[in-house]
């Protein structure tokens, strides 16, 4: 199949481009007036009319499982209040589960976590479990809290808090590796769904210019689903999987999905590990404690010696490691495990980096760690964040100016369904000194702006490096 693409601009050029598209290939890209095509035959010619073309983009960091089967779930984005909230759950009476997803506490007209009491009015016997956005914090009604087998004498885990009530009994609310989101989800209705969602959610992604996207920290079974959906020719789009921690105990078969990339769609990348929580959950791990509760330090999902054990072991098998690290003391724990690997051709990674000083920065560079960031996360957060961090501290906050400048490859990712997977929302915050309403974002997020070149890097070439494909220009070859 040749495709001519003809008469268009490009952003770093100047003048109107041609390009041959050969077997998905560029074989060639030139001035409009120099580009050959006497002799020349297609199977299609698209006149762009002085139109930009641009590469497609890339999702370095998103979690295209999750979305999948949150797709059918009821979507709380837009509640203002736990009253609105309840009234939406309430048109999930009659399923085997009521889930929700995408709420945020803070705002709520009631200026607090809803807790079971309040999923319980809705139903004390149909399970209910609602996802805030950042997927950190997860609100359960008493039956969950019956099936998990958590009550007044169940201890927190490691990495994890259960919410409780004055008297002692969980309050329904559960905070990062007390959440077990997988567990709940693993449900007959939503896994039924899980086809039919991943085929209305590639075609989004493909209306917003994406054609390759990533899952991070799933399990085998998850993989599985992709394989067979590629085998079935479901599957159009390019996913980079990286597999959860416990995973890493069946290293055989991790070695044996490896061998299988290639040149299709599945592609086994890397090992996503988690060093902290999130500052919407306040559980990202500071070295100073939240403002707004100064005996809270954050959380830490994993202990150092664990964490450089397990990077050891990604590194020397060929995985590609990705540590999520929101807190600058996470981000302290993170680098250091990544000091303890030797093979820097695997583009190790970290994820966030929400909250940098400049001597991290420097050892980012020195290590040659990608840093995969969500420039979108300034239009959720900024509300909150400096009630979190303090007027000092948000200065190195929510970095991008200061990595890009530094001289760190950056992978622009969206975090979905954190965020919206749109593209074009990740770079117009990258970019712009003002919100969707036209208000002005605070200094904060102002001094981080970047220009629009380096914006549609990071989205193209910068994520696409980041999953090591060779994509995201408009060039030969």
């Amino acid at each position: 199949i040749s495709i001519l693409f003809s008469n268009f601009k490009q952003i770093d050029q100047k003048g109107l481009w041609s390009l041959i598209v050969k077997d998905s290939i560029i074989q060639a890209v030139a001035n409009k007036d120099e580009l050959d095509i006497s002799n020349q035959s297609f199977s299609k010619v698209h006149n762009l009319q002085e139109n930009y073309l641009l590469p497609s983009f890339t999702d370095a960091h998103m979690h295209l499982s999750l979305y999948t089967l949150l797709y059918s779930a009821i979507n709380l984005r837009d509640c203002q209040s736990i009253k609105a909230v309840q009234k939406k759950l309430k048109k999930g009476i009659g399923r085997e589960l009521i889930v929700g997803w995408g709420f945020d506490h803070e705002q709520f007209q009631e200026g607090r976590m809803p807790t079971r009491k309040d999923l319980d009015t809705i139903s004390s016997e149909i399970p209910i479990f609602i996802l805030r956005f950042d997927e950190h914090i997860g609100v359960v009604n008493s039956e969950v809290l019956r099936c998990l087998e958590i009550n007044q004498n169940t201890i927190d885990p490691e990495g994890g808090k259960i919410g409780r009530f004055s008297n002692g009994q969980p309050s329904g609310i559960l905070v990062d590796k007390a959440l077990p989101t997988e567990d709940i989800l693993n449900n007959s209705w939503i896994k039924s769904s899980m086809q039919k969602n991943l085929l209305k959610v590639q075609e989004e992604f493909f209306h917003k210019g994406l054609t390759t996207v990533s899952d991070m920290g799933i399990n085998f079974d998850t993989l599985g689903f992709y394989r067979d959906m590629e085998e079935k020719g479901y599957l159009k789009i390019r996913v980079h999987v990286y597999l959860n921690e416990d995973c890493l105990k069946e290293k055989e078969r991790i070695k044996k999905e490896m061998s299988k990339n290639g040149m299709g769609l599945v592609q086994v990348r890397g090992l996503k590990l988690f060093v902290d929580g999130s500052f919407g959950a306040s559980s990202g791990a500071l070295y100073e404690p939240y403002i707004n509760d100064p005996k809270n330090y954050g959380l830490l999902r994993i202990l150092p010696e664990k964490l450089n054990n397990l990077a050891k072991q990604a590194d020397e098998m060929g995985m590609q490691l990705s540590i999520h690290a929101i807190g600058d003391r996470a981000l302290t724990y993170a680098l250091n495990a990544l000091s303890c690997t030797r093979n820097r051709f695997l583009r190790h990674r970290v994820e966030h980096i929400q909250l940098v000083n400049e001597e991290q920065l420097k050892k980012m560079k020195q290590l040659e760690v990608i840093a995969a960031i969500q420039p979108i996360f300034v239009s959720t957060d900024n509300p909150w964040a400096e009630k979190r961090l303090g007027r000092e501290r948000i200065q190195l906050a929510y970095p991008l100016r200061r990595v890009v400048e530094k001289g760190i490859k950056v992978a622009g990712s969206s975090d979905c369904p954190v965020a919206s997977a749109d593209p074009f929302l990740g770079i117009y915050f990258a970019v712009s000194y003002k919100d969707l309403k036209g208000g002005e974002l605070p200094d904060w997020v102002r001094k981080e702006r970047i220009g629009i070149k380096e914006a549609l890097k990071i989205f193209t070439e910068g994520a696409s490096y980041a999953l090591h494909e060779n994509k995201g220009q408009i060039k030969q070859g």
